[in-house]
């Protein structure tokens, strides 16, 4: 079995947190909404056995103040018969709580809790009050002084905002709300996990069903921290590709159009370059062919004054039609 730390849900640290007085009183307020002005005493483990020869029951935690008792259980698995398991503890209950000789009304007022991680009716709702009510009347005619709250923290998110939904949320996750009663109860959980000897004690008691289901609380927890990590390396992995193809292909728009602006601006130049040395070779020749008309025109002194003269030299192109 591996160490493991103690949820609140796992019998050994429920039972040892309902029986700090304080908590358990706002644990019962929560669930039943009403106030309790003070828990006289909680048992743990409580055995009642009504005979010897007959099947006895064990409560997770007992409580008792004023005229009110509480039997509050957590289940971590779906047992099933429920309704059949709720009837026998509320008459072990009873039977253990009326003395020889006293009167039914001596019969104190019971509620029965049974704080489930499934929903044990498969109806969908996160909470289920059971109670006695006359088919006939649509409700109920007796005072019979006992009531059955049943709770599915998997249906947490159905509670509207709360203290029972921040309880619910609690037992269903492990993780600690806004509320000051989920922070208690975390806190003491804490501390009894930090008890190293006791811990090791206690979960050595635990049932073979029992540690199955804490080892499948360390996997999911385990899986989900490597789905995390995977995730978050597939994601760089792609991020890298997308990022090296995206580049990739700014990199061949921006060279495109660098190579098109600097094509444009060494064509130009090139351009320019070929121009002026045409245009020179072609000055050149239209200035030799006028020497030459000039020379035999006996105007010696106008190739002179052509040649320091544009003006002149147009004109003298012109009058001999050199183009």
């Amino acid at each position: 079995m591996k160490d493991e730390r103690l949820e609140f849900s796992d019998w050994p640290m429920f039972d040892r947190i309902m029986m700090d007085d304080e908590l358990c009183r706002e644990i019962l307020e929560v669930i039943l909404g009403h106030s309790i002005s003070r828990i006289e005493y909680v048992v743990a483990e409580y055995d009642v056995r009504p005979s010897l020869s007959r099947h006895g029951v064990r409560l997770d935690a007992f409580a008792k103040a004023d005229n009110e008792v509480y039997d509050i259980e957590m289940q971590t698995t779906n047992k099933g018969d429920l309704g059949r398991r709720l009837r026998y503890y509320q008459s072990s209950i009873d039977t253990a709580s009326l003395r020889r000789g006293a009167g039914y009304e001596s019969l104190p007022m019971c509620f029965i809790i049974f704080i489930c991680k499934h929903d044990a009716f498969g109806r969908g709702l996160p909470v289920y009050t059971l109670d006695v009510v006359c088919a006939e009347a649509g409700e109920r005619v007796t005072e019979h002084g006992f009531k059955w709250i049943v709770l599915s923290a998997s249906h947490w998110k159905e509670m509207p905002d709360g203290k029972l939904r921040n309880l619910l949320h609690y037992v269903m996750t492990g993780k600690v709300g806004d509320d000051d009663l989920s922070k208690k109860i975390d806190a003491a959980v804490s501390r009894a996990n930090d008890d190293e000897v006791w811990r090791r004690e206690k979960m050595e008691l635990l049932t073979w069903e029992e540690d199955m289901e804490i080892q499948k609380r360390i996997a999911i927890r385990d899986g989900l921290a490597e789905g995390r990590a995977k995730g978050i390396e597939e994601g760089r992995a792609k991020g890298r590709a997308e990022g090296i193809e995206e580049g990739r292909a700014e990199g061949r728009a921006e060279g495109r159009a660098e190579g098109r602006a600097e094509g444009r601006a060494e064509g130009r130049a090139e351009g320019r370059a070929e121009g002026l040395a045409e245009g020179r070779v072609e000055g050149e020749g239209r200035f030799a062919a006028l020497v030459v008309a000039l020379t035999e025109a006996g105007r010696s002194e106008d190739i002179h004054r052509a040649a320091v003269d544009a003006g002149v030299r147009a004109e003298l192109l012109m009058e001999f039609s050199i183009s």
